[in-house]
């Protein structure tokens, strides 16, 4: 056995440190695949509590029809809640390539962090971020 094929106390820290940064990853994944959910099925809640205050407030032939505003504010939460879940899937494949690109770095011993991943989850969720804001001000009201 060379010194080389010892058991290191510093890697396993190394090893176990990116275990649970790739855990991390996929907790977040996890949430944003939930949080694209809830905006695409968004419209449907609203819909809903709109019908029960509604009921409560308004004789039900004066409720305004807004067919093609509601319709587009459906494709709208749709197309913003499945980018969440798209941009997950991608995160997270990304996420494991780290991880593995780190594991061996770790067992070659020339780890170099690397801030890619950082940047691009950053920018793609400050987007979709400010999709959805812009989504709440152009719902119907």
């Amino acid at each position: 056995m060379s010194k080389d094929d010892k058991p290191n106390a510093d890697r396993s820290q190394q090893h176990l440190a990116n275990e649970r940064t790739f855990l991390s990853w996929i907790r977040t994944c996890v949430a944003l695949v939930g949080l694209g959910f809830i905006i695409a099925k968004f419209n449907f809640f609203m819909d809903e509590f709109r019908l029960i205050i509604q009921s409560n407030t308004v004789e039900p032939e004066n409720i305004p029809v807004t067919n093609v505003s509601q319709s587009l504010a459906d494709a709208g939460s749709l197309l913003i809640g499945t980018g969440f879940v798209i941009f997950s899937l991608i995160l997270i494949l990304f996420a494991l390539k780290n991880y593995r690109d780190n594991d061996k770095a770790i067992r070659l011993g020339v780890y170099t962090p690397k801030h890619t991943i950082m940047y691009a989850t950053t920018g793609l969720i400050a987007t979709l971020s400010v999709a959805i804001v812009i989504y709440f001000w152009k719902l119907p009201s």
